[in-house]
């Protein structure tokens, strides 16, 4: 434990100044994380999706630079590099290992505070162009926002309402090991795009699943949030898209 709380400390020092010791890894998530550690290893609960989700990667370029061919499985104590091998070719330090995946960034505000003066209130669950779906009856308290962290929007609604797939596919990640994001769920719609869903109060479907658009996945929680929420993103090759583009079609 207190070599891990050394490398997390060790990580966050040199996320906030520049340091000759790190290369500079091509992150999609560059608000989030200023430095990638370079090696991951895995834990009990991981799966390739949910690594390269914490670290804002794609995870097919993280499997295609690990030589891990689909469905993607990994096992307890590979470890995951998190970048290409031509560019550890230069590299002439140590690779930074972690072994816990980072903590979620908390938007500005967005999941910590009362909700703004305008709230646009969310009844639509149906389809509106027969592919992408509201995922949760409620209000919109968050909006998407990179530059402040938030990487996707917020419903507040009511603890234990439905939680629904915006789109058909497959259940990639079920679980608690990404910290901040409670009880999440992520689905995988396609080679290019995923969706996810946090604070769940209970999640409803297993890793594996196939999903259909509109089915319900979770109940509405607040695991990591001081009010009932859903947190939804939708990423596009790895990189954060604006939920309400899509919801909005």
């Amino acid at each position: 434990m207190k070599g891990l709380v050394s490398i997390l400390l060790l990580l966050s020092l040199l996320a906030g100044c520049s340091s000759p010791s790190l290369i500079d890894v091509p992150v999609t998530n560059e608000a989030k994380y200023q430095y990638t550690p370079r090696i991951y290893t895995v834990q009990k609960g991981d799966t390739l999706y949910g690594i390269s989700w914490a670290f804002g990667l794609d995870y097919k370029q993280v499997a295609q630079w690990n030589g891990i061919q689909p469905p993607y499985t990994i096992h307890i104590g590979d470890q995951i590099h998190l970048y290409s091998k031509e560019q550890n070719n230069t590299a002439k330090t140590k690779p930074v290992v972690l072994t816990s995946l980072p903590k979620k960034t908390q938007p500005a505000k967005a999941e910590t505070v009362a909700a703004p003066a305008e709230e646009t209130a969310i009844v639509r669950t149906a389809p509106a162009s027969g592919r992408w779906s509201w995922p949760a009856q409620g209000k919109l308290v968050g909006k998407f926002s990179p530059k402040a962290g938030n990487k996707g929007i917020q419903i507040a609604g009511t603890a234990g309402s439905p939680v629904r797939a915006t789109s058909s596919g497959q259940v990639v990640y079920a679980g608690e090991g990404l910290r901040g994001y409670g009880k999440l769920i992520i689905i995988k719609h396609s080679s290019e795009y995923i969706s996810a869903y946090a604070h769940n109060r209970e999640i409803l479907v297993r890793e594996g699943q196939a999903i259909n658009s509109g089915q319900q996945i979770a109940s509405m929680g607040q695991t990591d949030t001081n009010r009932p929420m859903l947190h939804f993103e939708i990423r596009k090759s790895g990189n954060p898209i604006d939920p309400m583009k899509l919801l909005n079609q």
